[in-house]
């Protein structure tokens, strides 16, 4: 049966049974150990998505990062970030047994995977989309780092989700921290949930928990590095499986970088910079200047 708990960050639900969604379909893929569904409003049967997260008990590290990113999303407003609607927890309980479930209400969204297969864009049209994609994705993560002096850490394929309107929406905050680089003595960890991240989408620093380096690196470093994988796993459509694959530019397509796509000094100036900041990532050079704050000035924002 269900014990139901207090919702998360102060009381948005009561628990499962009084959620005023209903709970449909799985999509395939979401971010990390998250379950994404399809759902709609029980008062005007409008759509939403529904992700949920279980953990063994209360204490378990996952249902700890997840209660973050509840917290996070709720209070973090950008037009180019998920939007939250409600959240809550529920405890199931078999026997000796028992789960705790945290469950996100947002605004209706698809896995930026699910609809790229879905649309089956090719060529001209397939680039102009990912422009304006990746455009929508750095202004957000510009949000997080410079206006907020927050880093998301996990910045990837599938940390972006799609609206019916065909907008792209950063999400995924479980690991999201605020970034205190005003303390370069210290040297205790900043990310708290950096355990999380696949060691593949990690620049070296973060790999060796060099945190004293991290400090001294802008606060949009960690997350530049993570637009850079984003781009590759958007157009090699592939997940990067090892950090040496960044290295591969083949899958890039030659039309970014001709002028007369429109959006295209996005791209161009976005794939440009970044990838030339993850080479420098991977020949270790921590001086690098090459940062998401010059890709975005030089955008004009």
């Amino acid at each position: 049966m269900f014990k139901f708990l207090k919702g998360v960050v102060g009381g948005s639900g009561t628990g499962l049974k009084d959620l005023p969604y209903n709970i449909g379909d799985p999509y395939p893929s979401a971010w990390g150990s998250w379950t994404h569904f399809r759902g709609t409003s029980k008062d005007d049967g409008s759509p939403v998505s529904i992700f949920s997260l279980s953990g063994s008990n209360a204490q378990d590290g996952h249902l700890a990062a997840g209660r973050n990113g509840v917290k996070r999303l709720r209070t973090v407003r950008h037009p180019n970030i998920l939007s939250f609607l409600h959240s809550t927890e529920a405890e199931t309980i078999d026997g000796s047994a028992s789960k705790v479930t945290i469950y996100i209400v947002t605004e209706p969204v698809m896995p930026l995977s699910e609809k790229i297969k879905e649309l089956g864009l090719e060529g001209t049209q397939r680039d102009e989309y990912y422009a304006w994609g990746l455009h929508q994705v750095a202004k957000a993560v510009s949000f997080l780092n410079n206006d907020c002096k927050l880093v998301h850490g996990n910045v990837c394929l599938a940390s972006v989700v799609v609206t019916p309107t065909l907008d792209w929406k950063l999400h995924a905050f479980d690991v999201l921290s605020e970034f205190d680089g005003s303390n370069e003595a210290t040297s205790g960890q900043m990310l708290q949930y950096a355990w999380l991240i696949g060691s593949q989408y990690k620049p070296m620093e973060l790999v060796k928990s060099d945190w004293a380096a991290i400090r001294k690196s802008p606060a949009w470093a960690i997350d530049s590095w993570g637009l850079g994988c984003l781009i590759y796993e958007l157009f090699s459509g592939l997940k990067l499986g090892k950090t040496e694959e960044l290295r591969n530019t083949a899958s890039i397509p030659k039309t970014l970088l001709k002028d007369d796509i429109p959006l295209v000094k996005c791209s161009e100036i976005l794939w440009t910079q970044l990838k030339d900041l993850s080479e420098d990532f991977l020949a270790s050079n921590r001086e690098a200047n090459l940062t998401l704050i010059g890709v975005l000035k030089t955008l004009g924002f």
